[in-house]
């Protein structure tokens, strides 16, 4: 079964897709459930079926989130099979860097098993199709400057002072 939802936020609408029990896809907080659902992009297809109940309490955690509540995304069941296994590797261990926390690229190269794979790391972060929930957003650059962020540095900005994090 596939599913989606939009979670209107504090922030804006979230949009989100899962298949079979886990998270596929999700959004940054857009201005309209219209333009959150467009963001998805060629994720959503008619064989998907709109059940906010799908994603159990993940949603009131998104809007809490948005609120400025810490909320760990950590447990939340997310499919990776689109991605090698480095990048699997990458994005786990990212989606378990607590919230209010930062880590470098370096680190979290170190911590998916390749010392020297910051730039991959930095490319596995690029590819993120679950911001939020695999937070990208708190991977600094080396000496930890802000780096990239695939949304754009504004809204990394805005999701790491919410959690309490100034760059």
């Amino acid at each position: 079964m596939k599913y989606y939802c939009v979670v209107e936020t504090k922030l804006g609408f979230i949009a989100l897709a899962g298949a079979d029990g886990r998270l596929t896809h999700s959004t940054l907080p857009k201005e309209s459930p219209e333009v959150a659902l467009e963001t998805l992009g060629a994720g959503i297809d008619d064989s998907y079926v709109e059940d906010c109940g799908a994603f159990g309490d993940l949603p009131k955690r998104l809007k809490d989130y948005a609120e400025g509540k810490k909320v760990d995304f950590s447990d939340v069941p997310v499919d990776l099979s689109g991605y090698g296994e480095f990048y699997k590797a990458a994005l786990k261990v990212c989606q378990n860097v607590p919230y209010g926390e930062v880590v470098t690229y370096g680190d979290l190269a170190r911590l998916a098993g390749s010392a020297r794979a910051a730039r991959a790391v930095g490319s596995a972060m690029s590819g993120n199709n679950m911001p939020i929930i695999i937070p990208c957003h708190r991977v600094l650059a080396y000496g930890g400057r802000i780096g990239g962020f695939a949304s754009g540095l504004d809204w990394k900005r805005t999701l790491l002072r919410l959690e309490g994090v100034e760059i």
